[in-house]
Parts: C-alpha cells; sequence; structure tokens
C-alpha cells in the first residue's frame, strides 16, 4: 500500500484544484492512503471527499514562523510517504519536501530547487488538452504515475450527504424563500479588490436579475465584507427577493446552502469553483489580471460562461502585462462595463432559466438613439456600418446623394433604416438635413467607412444612460490608408464629435467642407478610438481631396478671399511642412511622405480652384 501526501497551501479554490489529484490517485491506486496538507480555512471543501483519507490542517499565519514550520515537517516526516506531491512549489511546501524523507517527490521543473524532487513536471504557456491550466498543470504532476493524462478526470468535485442538503434546504425555507423559484448565488466580492468588480456596477446587475427574472438572490460574503454588502443594498431600488443575511456561519454551512442553489454569478474566485464542483451553473467576471483560459475550469458558454475585459478591449491585450493590470485594477476594471457584462449575462440566462424570464421581455440595451449616416457610393461600407450601429440604434437615417451603385439597395435590407435621398450641396448642409429627420435627441454621426469597436458601442451605451450634463462627445479615430495605420503624420490626435444631443448641436451653414458642430456646452470625449478606414488607396483619397478643395474654394470665395503668391505656394509648402516634419509624417515613412504630399496638393488645389471662380466671375 502506497501512502502519499499532496500539500497544496493556498486557499479554496486552489485546494479544490489540487483535489483533483487526489480524487485520480485514488483511482490509479485502489489502496492508497492519500494525506492532504492545507491552510485550515479550506478543510470544509476536502470533508467527505471518499479519496482523502486524511487531512493535516495548519493556521496560514502561524505557518509562517519558522517553528511551527518545522514542527509540521518533523510530523510529516514520521509519517513516512513513498509519494509526495506539491503543487504549491513555493518555499514552505520545499522545505517540508527536503525534510520529508518521501521516496518519490513530484513537483513543476523551476530554477533553484530541482535537486529537492526525483520527478520534475514542465508546465506549459497555454492549455494542451482542451480543459483550463490550472486543472491541466495539476494533473501533469501525475505522469509519473499515468502514461496516457487523457484517461484522468479533470472534474473537481465537492461531496455533501443527503442529510447535509436537506439542512441547506431547511435554512433557505427558516429564511423566508419561495424554493419554487430558481436561487442565483451573487459573488458580489472577490477575494481582494484587484478581484472584485464595481460595487456600483454590481447593483445594477442585480437590479437587471430582479427586473428580469422571478428568482431568489442571495449573496456570498463573509462578515468583514458587510459594509461594502450594506453598500450594494443601498444603492438597490428594491430589496425583493433578495436575502442578503442567509452566508452559512461556516464554508461548510454555506456549501449546504449553495447546494440547493441553481447559479452562481459573480467575481471569479473559489466561489465560482465551488458552485463548478456542486455541479451548477455559473456566469463569471473576470479580474482584468486573470483568464479564462487558467481558471476558466468547465466552461463551455452554456452551462459555464464568463466575461473579461478582454472580450471588450482586445487591444489593451496585444502585449499583456499582468503586473501592470494587476496594480491599476480599479482603472482597468473601469472599463469593463455594465452594459456588456449585463448584455452577456443576458445571454447565459435565456439559454439557462428561460422559464424564470419575467412575462416583461428583456430589453434591449438601447437608449433611443438615432443613427445618422450621409452617402454616396459606399456600397463596400454600408453594411458593415449597418451591422454595427445596429446593435445600439433604435432608428438608422440614411441621407443619399444619389449613389449610382448598391448602396441604397443594401441600406434597406436593415428593418430600422429610413433612407432619404437628397441632391448634394455641401455637408454641413447634408449632415443638419439628417438631423432634422432624427426622432430622438441622442444621435450619432459616423462615417460609413468608420468601423466601431465592441468597446465603443458599450460605451455610447453606458454614455447615453448615465449622462445629465454633457450634450457631446469627441471620438477619437485611428486613421488607416489601404489598411496601414498612419501613427503619425498628423493623425495622432484626430478626433470628431461623434455622439451628441440634436438639440443642443448644429451644424455651422457657412462651412461646406470640414464642417464644423456647434454645442452649447464644451464636448466630453469617449475613451475609445475608433478605426477609419478612410481610404481604400492614395488615387481615391486623391479624389476625394481635391473634390473637398472645390467646396473649400466655394466657400473662400463666398468670404471674398482673393488667391495671391503667398496661398499659392507658401501655404502649400508650409502643409507639407507641418505633416512630415513638425507632425513626425516621416516615422510613417514612405506613407507618411505621400500622405504629406497629398495634404499640400490639397491646399495649392483649393486656391487654383479659387482663382478660377474669381476669372469666371
Amino acid at each position: 500500500m502506497k501512502k502519499i501526501l499532496i500539500i497544496q497551501n493556498k486557499f479554496i479554490g486552489d485546494v479544490l484544484a489540487s483535489s483533483v489529484i487526489a480524487n485520480n490517485l485514488k483511482k490509479i491506486y485502489p489502496n492508497s492512503e492519500i494525506h492532504f496538507f492545507c491552510y485550515k480555512q479550506a478543510l470544509d471543501v476536502l470533508k467527505g471527499n471518499p479519496n482523502i483519507d486524511r487531512v493535516i490542517s495548519f493556521d496560514d499565519v502561524e505557518l509562517k514562523k519558522f517553528k511551527v514550520l518545522k514542527q509540521y515537517a518533523s510530523l510529516i516526516r514520521k509519517e513516512n510517504y513513498d509519494i509526495l506531491i506539491d503543487p504549491y512549489a513555493k518555499l514552505q511546501s520545499r522545505y517540508i519536501t527536503w525534510r520529508s524523507g518521501a521516496k518519490q517527490r513530484v513537483s513543476y521543473n523551476k530554477p533553484i530547487f530541482r535537486h529537492l524532487y526525483t520527478d520534475l513536471i514542465n508546465q506549459a504557456d497555454t492549455t494542451q488538452m482542451g480543459y483550463c491550466k490550472a486543472l491541466e498543470d495539476r494533473l501533469k504532476l501525475l505522469k509519473p504515475f499515468c502514461e496516457d493524462l487523457t484517461q484522468l478526470d479533470f472534474s473537481f468535485k465537492l461531496f455533501l450527504s443527503e442529510e447535509e442538503k436537506e439542512e441547506g434546504k431547511q435554512l433557505m425555507q427558516d429564511a423566508g424563500l419561495d424554493l419554487s423559484r430558481p436561487s442565483f448565488m451573487l459573488g458580489i466580492l472577490g477575494s481582494s479588490p484587484v478581484k472584485s468588480w464595481s460595487l456600483e456596477r454590481m447593483a445594477q446587475l442585480i437590479e437587471f436579475i430582479q427586473e428580469h427574472y422571478n428568482v431568489n438572490i442571495l449573496f456570498n460574503y463573509i462578515p468583514k465584507q458587510q459594509e461594502s454588502v450594506d453598500l450594494i443594498l443601498k444603492n438597490l431600488k428594491s430589496k425583493d427577493k433578495i436575502y442578503p443575511h442567509l452566508i452559512g456561519k461556516s464554508v461548510r454551512e454555506y456549501l449546504k446552502i449553495m447546494s440547493n442553489c441553481d447559479a452562481y454569478i459573480g467575481n471569479e474566485g473559489g466561489g465560482i469553483n465551488m458552485a463548478k464542483a456542486l455541479d451548477k451553473k455559473t456566469f463569471s467576471i473576470y479580474s482584468p489580471h486573470k483568464f479564462p483560459e487558467i481558471w476558466g475550469c468547465m466552461e463551455n458558454k452554456v452551462e459555464h460562461s464568463s466575461v473579461h475585459l478582454r472580450q471588450l478591449r482586445p487591444d489593451l491585450y496585444i502585449k499583456p502585462d499582468l503586473k501592470l493590470y494587476e496594480e491599476k485594477a480599479a482603472t482597468y476594471y473601469d472599463l469593463l462595463t455594465e452594459d456588456f457584462v449585463i448584455e452577456k449575462l443576458s445571454e447565459f440566462l435565456s439559454q439557462n432559466f428561460p422559464q424564470f424570464q419575467s412575462q416583461q421581455v428583456v430589453p434591449s440595451q438601447h437608449q433611443n438613439i438615432s443613427a445618422l449616416v450621409i452617402t454616396k457610393n459606399e456600397e463596400e461600407n454600408i453594411l458593415a456600418y449597418l451591422s454595427e450601429v445596429d446593435k445600439f440604434a433604435d432608428e438608422i437615417i440614411v441621407v443619399d446623394s444619389f449613389s449610382t451603385d448598391r448602396t441604397v439597395e443594401l441600406a434597406k435590407r436593415n428593418s430600422k433604416v429610413k433612407v432619404y435621398q437628397r441632391k448634394f450641396d455641401n455637408f454641413s448642409s447634408q449632415r443638419n438635413f439628417a438631423l432634422e429627420k432624427a426622432q430622438y435627441d441622442w444621435v450619432t454621426f459616423y462615417d460609413a467607412d468608420e468601423r466601431l469597436p465592441q468597446a465603443l458601442i458599450a460605451e455610447i451605451l453606458h454614455t447615453v444612460r448615465t449622462e445629465k450634463e454633457i450634450s457631446s462627445f469627441y471620438n477619437y479615430r485611428k486613421f488607416y490608408v489601404q489598411n496601414n495605420r498612419l501613427k503619425y503624420s498628423g493623425w495622432q490626435n484626430d478626433k470628431a464629435i461623434r455622439l451628441f444631443r440634436k438639440s443642443c448641436c448644429r451644424y455651422k451653414d457657412e462651412f461646406l467642407v470640414h464642417e464644423i458642430l456647434e454645442c452649447d456646452k464644451k464636448p466630453g470625449k469617449l475613451k475609445t478610438k475608433l478605426d477609419h478606414y478612410s481610404y481604400k488607396s492614395f488615387d481615391n483619397y486623391k479624389e476625394k481631396l481635391f473634390f473637398y478643395s472645390q467646396l473649400r474654394a466655394q466657400e473662400l470665395y463666398e468670404k471674398r478671399v482673393k488667391p495671391n503668391f503667398f496661398h499659392f505656394y507658401i501655404k502649400p509648402g508650409f502643409r507639407f511642412f507641418h505633416h512630415y516634419v513638425l507632425r513626425f509624417g516621416f516615422l510613417d515613412g514612405l506613407v507618411g511622405f505621400k500622405m504629406s504630399k497629398l495634404l499640400a496638393d490639397y491646399v495649392h488645389k483649393r486656391y487654383v480652384y479659387l482663382d478660377e471662380l474669381w476669372e469666371n466671375q
């Protein structure tokens, strides 16, 4: 008979994950005696596990004292273990391993302490077997005992007796819960501030559930977090069907209650893992520095789903900086808007609990927004534009300048679209005409060639729903030519007002091109940049610039400006110098040079056309 020790010094989620090692070892060695070394706080998640014969527990504060650590090491040495498995692999467990005298010692292949172990296992950077990395890494420690790891059981389990489950049910009934409807456990707080989504936004999530689902709501928290719980309750409009004081006097009592719940929703952590181990549906809100591929065990986007800032802002994770995400967790959490989280939660709930949805249909996240666009031969862009604004707009106004391609035909496929055809005179006039046709006060005025990331759509919805003072918002833009982004050449700070209240803003009639929106207050700014795929080629860009130069010439003519040597030569030369040198266009390489030259040509053409207007008067 083999005698085996598993060391896992961390808290509940880690202990639960490492219990999978014991579950599989018992299958490999049915007659083995398996012991588990862990914090006292985690004892209750191992209780009743038939694969663990003994738990050696300790106080985490006391174990930091060398005298206490030495005592435990001596105790373990006396047990004469055949196998010691160390998934914790930190200084405390390494000292115990060194003193243990175990014949076979297994851990990860890390520098400095390799000589302490007989079997070293390499950790991969990513998952390799289709499970989460947290479980794969632990079960790789069984390689010395099992040739085919795919035959192992990757699910973790909690073991409660039927009597314990009945006790939990009785606690819920005594607290006044109606058990004919589902019960949702809400993980309103993580184990630390860097693992906790905003309390104010959590309150809005709770209100969404209250409004649209006929369920009981319980909170998972510990007594020292009561102040935060009170803050959430204070932010709720109604406390109907919420039972915040039913939390259990111990982890085990909490598990008895959780075993009678139907889902766990909230911050990712030990609570989520315990719910999964009880075979309950889960919806996890990940902290910015934790990832589903690491801890998203059993996630399948149906019974177990999650939301992460990376889904909303993939641009932030091109070169991940986990230390930065953790140090500035509040800043990054702030980018994970409640609109986006609630949208994902709504999908999860409608898939798993459709029969308990209130008779009132769950509304879209729309906030009475009109999306406006002016078009002329935009068949290559119009469908992409419509697919994006359709996610937030309640109506879409297309003012078309008699396109000769399929723009109008394609636009009319969307049931929200209203098409108005109007002869083009100038941009300001076209845009003001569109404003007159808009039904709602909040409008967006994106160009058909501007692409809106999901994060921007969520930010628009959040802004319209919450903003009371500011009436207009700038959008910063990333500028592309031939799908190549220009980072300099004057486009570093390119911006335009794209979201505003039409009751507070109007385009100034005297500007025929590069229209100016005049608003009653100073604009705010949206955090998320849009992608501006303005021109397919330099010839296309040149064509548009020369069209703009004609409009600008007409504008100057109406102001009675007469061109001279300064306009023909000095201004174009300075425009090139401004974009290529002062605005670092040379850093964009050949593209920056071409762009700077085209902009200089645009200025020159403007005054050529203006001169022609004076000659033909």
